[in-house]
């Protein structure tokens, strides 16, 4: 399982690192914009789904938590 820092943003997901597209029409799972449009997180790309920092995931059992330093994880690209 790879996750790949990245924001989401009116059904795109763009990775961080380059500002390229990683996904597109990807309807959030989420019940509210609140904290999340535009707000930093993973894509995973076994599961093809975003996850927001600070979210848990049901589907892959993850939680991100908000603020923690990436520049220690895989995560980056």
């Amino acid at each position: 399982m790879a996750f790949i820092r990245a924001t989401y943003n009116l059904e795109i997901i763009t990775k961080v690192s380059d500002s390229s597209e990683i996904a597109t029409n990807q309807t959030k799972w989420w019940t509210t914009e609140d904290g999340v449009s535009d707000t930093i997180g993973v894509w995973d790309d076994v599961n093809n789904r975003f996850i927001p920092d600070g979210w848990y995931d049901a589907t892959t059992g993850w939680i991100w938590p908000e603020d923690l330093d990436w520049s220690e994880y895989n995560a980056g690209n």
